[in-house]
């Protein structure tokens, strides 16, 4: 009887499951705590007497007000409020929560952080914790703690919940489990005994044999020998564990007046300490004051706020003849500004699609200013590949852009190369105010779009006409050269004008150099223009002029010949019509180009200088010209002003013969 009355009281005393988890901190308000079941949130906040809404269960199931030190209790969980910290700008609640235990795979949320209780056996408990985006892996013995980020844990791995002796037909409660033992039945196997056991757990029927172990739902049964007929001895773990988790403010401990500490980017500086506060400021990493303010002392105290960091006191004491103030602080980087939060340009570049090469096309480049506010001493520095080049000048610094500024430019541009090419982008470098930064300014770099432009192949090709009639010695002949673009490209050209030694010239926009006239001009695809001067032969004979055109590495030419009769006796004119001048000479294709035109200009003074010939024509040019006496590349923009030096010439040889 004795022994039966010790196992009966064994029975009642030994299955339970209390609130053996804790989460106790501080949390950023507003916040949730939710094991899965049990959930409670935290709606409100009164300022004027330090008291808060609790809704346990969720905001459906009604709620509680509680002030500080108080406490509310339902099914086995256990909320308590202690006080907290407040600015206008944050919030942070002091509380401690206490609820059962969690399971194997469940998931825990409270506040900012979610933990994740992914393996656990009888020694280690392995936890998924997440802040946000970032997440570790923690693995926990029992009886030892671990911390990662702001919170301290420890866990129990699969702890007891019951050691003992079920008594049949009778229902043991072990948490969210009803075990009971039903019934036994006792068999003979080869000569042996055998015993069955009925266990139902939930009402659910599970049959085993002495040794057996069932795993249900989290519950873990370790079945062991019948006492009798009456009991059953049982081993009851979780498959789970106990968790103690700490929520720690970022930093926590007591200051004397002129203390310091480094908390982030931010110095914290006790100034004064009174009895029921001090004086504090937040500071940039060179001691700048940022924010400053008075931090009242108490379970729930005001405090000052900047960028992410809440400063406030618990407690101020004596200590060696000053005194010393409990600071909490609490630094959210989420909130911290970062360089990027001082400014930002939009930088965008639009270039054509499609351009030919050598052919210079406009890439327009717009700027604004959408942040927070002004942005100076800004830099561009195009990026641009070794398949274009930029021609001209373009606003390398501009000194400001205010908030919501625009600024627009535009750049020309000559691609090089053919081909699909990447053009590259535009980088911006400006200056902003960032209160973070020792000299109170930061360079951002912002970059627009790259971009591709497909360069199709120039075509370099022109067709050059040159017509005169004959003449006699001493009468101006009208020479006529006709240039046209028959390629795809608009690039500059240098025209040159071979004369025979015996002439004379009149021209507008050419300069000479010996016997060659040279200009310079330019011309769209498709376009033609017509030259013309007046030449004066000095001797009579028949006479070849050639006339060329030079673009970007090939050259052009064409010529004509004409009769020169002698002075005629009499006044009657001699001169007759020009045959059909030949057809242009042919050379290799490339380029592209810009049309431009020039004011004419009075040539002043003219200088004969000896040009070597470096321009090489095609395999298939013109022939009747030797090598020696192909048209040289003539340099140079278009030089008004009439030529008539030769003229002078031939006039004073007349006077000498008269």
């Amino acid at each position: 009887m004795k022994k039966l009355i010790i196992l009966v009281f064994v029975v009642l005393l030994l299955p339970r499951v209390s609130a053996d988890s804790s989460i106790t901190g501080w949390f950023s308000y507003p916040f949730t705590i939710d094991p899965g079941t049990g959930e409670v949130r935290v709606g409100d906040v009164s300022l004027d007497d330090g008291s808060v809404l609790v809704y346990p269960g969720g905001y459906s199931t009604g709620m509680s007000v509680l002030h500080v030190g108080e406490s509310l209790a339902w099914n086995d969980r256990e909320f308590d409020f202690r006080g907290g910290i407040y600015s206008g700008d944050s919030m942070y609640l002091n509380v401690s929560y206490r609820f059962p235990y969690l399971l194997e795979g469940e998931e825990l949320l409270f506040g900012r952080y979610r933990m994740v209780l992914e393996s656990v056996n009888e020694k280690t408990v392995t936890l998924n914790v997440s802040l946000g985006d970032r997440s570790a892996e923690l693995a926990l013995t029992g009886g030892k703690d671990a911390s990662i980020g702001n919170l301290r844990i420890s866990a129990t791995p699969m702890p007891v919940l019951f050691d003992g002796y079920l008594r049949r037909g009778r229902a043991l409660r072990v948490g969210g489990w009803f075990v009971e033992f039903g019934n036994y039945t006792v068999t003979s196997r080869g000569g042996e005994l055998e015993e069955i056991v009925e266990v139902f757990v939930n009402k659910k029927r599970y049959l085993a044999e002495p040794g057996d172990t069932i795993e249900v739902d989290g519950l873990v049964i370790n079945v062991g020998d019948l006492v009798g007929s009456e009991y059953l001895k049982v081993h009851l773990r979780l498959r789970g564990a106990y968790l103690d988790v700490d929520v720690l403010p970022s930093f926590e401990g007591w200051l004397s007046e002129g203390k310091t500490e480094k908390l982030g980017p931010y110095i914290i500086r006790v100034e004064k300490v009174l009895d029921d506060g001090g004086y504090v400021s937040i500071r940039n990493p060179c001691g700048r004051v940022l924010r400053s303010g008075f931090v009242y002392a108490g379970n729930v105290s005001s405090g000052i706020y900047y960028g992410g960091l809440l400063l406030g006191a618990t407690g101020t004491k004596p200590s060696g003849g000053t005194r010393e103030l409990r600071i909490v602080a609490f630094l959210n980087d989420a909130d911290v500004p970062e360089p990027g939060d001082a400014a930002m340009l939009n930088v965008s570049l639009d270039a054509p699609d499609n351009a030919t090469q050598l052919q210079p096309f406009e890439a327009r480049v717009v700027i604004t200013n959408t942040g927070p506010g002004e942005v100076r001493y800004i830099e561009v520095i195009p990026n641009f590949t070794s398949g274009f080049r930029i021609l001209g000048d373009y606003p390398e610094y501009i000194p400001t852009i205010p908030k919501g500024g625009r600024v627009e430019f535009s750049m020309t541009i000559v691609p090089v190369k053919a081909g699909n090419l990447t053009l590259g982008d535009v980088a911006i470098v400006g200056h902003a105010p960032y209160d973070l930064s020792c000299y109170g300014m930061v360079d951002m770099t912002f970059t627009s779009e790259r971009r591709v432009v497909h360069v199709g192949n120039a075509e370099v090709k022109y067709a050059v006409a040159v017509k005169a009639l004959n003449g006699t010695v001493g009468t101006g002949i009208p020479l006529n050269i006709t240039v046209t673009n028959t390629g795809n490209t608009g690039l500059p050209f240098n025209i040159t004008v071979a004369l025979p030694e015996d002439f004379a010239a009149i021209a507008r926009n050419f300069t000479i150099n010996g016997k060659w006239l040279g200009g310079s001009d330019s011309l769209g695809a498709g376009e033609s223009r017509t030259y013309s001067m007046e030449i004066v032969p000095l001797a009579p004979g028949e006479y070849t002029i050639t006339a060329g055109v030079e673009s970007a590495g090939h050259v052009f030419y064409n010529s004509t010949r004409i009769v020169v009769g002698p002075q005629p006796t009499s006044s009657a004119d001699t001169a007759e019509d020009v045959p059909t001048p030949p057809a242009p000479g042919n050379a290799t294709t490339f380029g592209n180009g810009t049309n431009t035109t020039c004011e004419p200009e009075v040539v002043t003074k003219v200088v004969t200088v000896q040009v070597a010939s470096n321009t090489t024509c095609g395999d298939d040019a013109k022939t009747g010209i030797s090598q020696g006496r192909k048209l040289p590349y003539a340099a140079g923009s278009f030089v008004a002003g009439m030529v008539f030096i030769l003229l002078l010439a031939w006039i004073a040889a007349r006077l000498e013969e008269s």
